[in-house]
């Protein structure tokens, strides 16, 4: 229970209570089940206090420090805490119920099965929160920071979420976005402008239609069988795309598709997902004649390749663990080893570039046109890398080999898993095919090679 001393003294308003604890820096703060609704409690100090099950509904607490305090089960219905300092802070079972918290600091706050319905959220810096099972439907989470938020099972009904962002959030099928409404979202932050980054829709004239933020992000339930298929020395993208087309020929009745891809202790980890009505042994038997069928014609392939020289290795891409995932997802950047770059410096670079500088914004320009036939999010990953690359050609501070090397095999990277998702038509094959060799152009243009650009580092 509450010490009645302690708030007897928090009563008398947050000078006194600050200058006590500047005088008493020791001694334990215990306000728990404390009685402080309309309390004006504004630039308190409450830092690792023990505010359990307290009331503070109608109080305000603007600009109060609240970082590492215990305010689990705590009532804060209609409470001002506005540019606050909640980070750490254990908020399990709280209400915040129609709360004002914009521009509160909420990083690594416990927020788990808490009642933000309606809450003001705007601003709000929830950078690795756990918001798992809380309860944000109507809440205003306009420009907040979800950067690495835990959402699973988390109900965002009808929440505003325009100009949110969303890096690596962790997002689920679980996760209700029914109703969000969402002009537009930002998938990155940068570090050296300390701003959001990676804007989506990308065009800053332009939002997201109707639902369409939804349709992006909402992760389906499925019931479908999976099957993981390990590639311990990298993949060749070209290989795997010619065979998995095969193998969903073969097996057509399955509708065989790619759930994600992912990186497993250095390896990398296709999975596959897979339909059918069979189950038990029956099941297991099937999901083994696929996985060795596709192995077997991968084997192929690269056999196929190597013999006819025409081999084009483009090996541990990792930033295509994000893109391959059939599924909407905030961050699909590609990161990919550079290659060896090595017989290319700076001031050769830099020489390069000036001399070719019409082609180069040529090639560009065409791969920007290529990039208008690829489904949605690589569409849009395609056109924000070469913003970002035609940026460091701009500038010969950035004119670096590794770093240039790097965005062009995400560009590469990026051609793959577009074809891959798009299902393998033969035209849009012969699309990607060109955008790959204009890469590759662009590339001696600027001063790499194509093995440079496709080896590994």
């Amino acid at each position: 229970m509450a010490n009645e001393e302690q708030v007897a003294l928090l009563e008398q308003g947050s000078e006194m209570w600050n200058a006590w604890r500047r005088r008493n820096p020791d001694t334990e703060i215990d306000l728990s089940f404390a009685n402080l609704s309309f309390a004006n409690l504004c630039f308190a100090d409450l830092c690792f206090a023990d505010l359990k099950s307290a009331n503070f509904s109608d109080a305000s607490l603007i600009k109060a420090d609240l970082s590492n305090t215990d305010l689990g089960n705590a009532n804060f219905r209609d409470a001002d805490l506005s540019n606050a300092d909640l980070s750490f802070a254990n908020l399990r079972s709280t209400s915040l119920i129609f709360a004002n918290l914009s521009s509160t600091d909420c990083i690594s706050a416990d927020f788990s099965n808490t009642n933000l319905s309606y809450a003001n959220l705007s601003y709000a810096n929830l950078k690795a929160a756990n918001l798992i099972s809380a309860d944000l439907s109507y809440a205003d989470l306009s420009s907040t920071s979800l950067i690495a938020s835990q959402v699973l099972y988390t109900n965002f009904t009808q929440a505003t979420l325009t100009g949110a962002c969303i890096f690596d959030w962790q997002i689920g099928n679980s996760t209700i976005l029914k109703g969000v409404k969402c002009d537009y979202i930002f998938r990155t932050y940068d570090d050296d402008k300390r701003q959001f980054s990676s804007r989506l829709p990308i065009d800053p004239e332009s939002n997201f239609a109707p639902s369409e933020f939804i349709q992006r992000f909402q992760i389906i339930a499925s019931a479908l069988e999976t099957i993981d298929i390990t590639f311990t020395k990298g993949i060749d993208w070209k290989a795997f795309f010619q065979s998995f087309q095969e193998l969903r020929q073969r097996y057509p009745k399955q509708n065989i598709g790619i759930q994600g891809i992912e990186e497993k202790e250095g390896a990398l980890t296709v999975r596959l997902k897979v339909a059918s009505d069979k189950t038990g042994a029956e099941l297991e038997r099937l999901k083994g004649y696929i996985e060795t069928t596709e192995k077997q014609l991968y084997s192929v392939q690269l056999s196929l390749r190597e013999a006819e020289g025409k081999i084009e290795v483009y090996r541990e891409m990792m930033g295509v663990v994000q893109t391959l995932a059939l599924r909407p997802m905030g961050d699909q950047n590609f990161y990919a080893p550079v290659g060896n770059v090595a017989g290319t410096n700076q001031g050769q670079m830099t020489a390069y570039i000036n001399q070719n500088n019409e082609a180069i914004s040529q090639l560009i320009a065409a791969l920007r046109t290529s990039a208008q036939t690829f489904p949605p999010e690589q569409k849009d990953d395609v056109l924000m890398e070469l913003d970002d690359l035609e940026g460091d050609l701009s500038k010969p501070e950035k004119q670096e080999p590794k770093r240039i090397g790097k965005r062009l095999q995400r560009l590469i990277a990026a051609g793959t898993a577009a074809a891959t998702l798009a299902g393998g038509a033969a035209t849009f094959a012969g699309d990607i095919n060109h955008f790959t060799a204009n890469v590759l152009d662009l590339g001696e243009k600027i001063g790499l090679t194509r093995d440079a650009i496709q080896s590994n580092p």
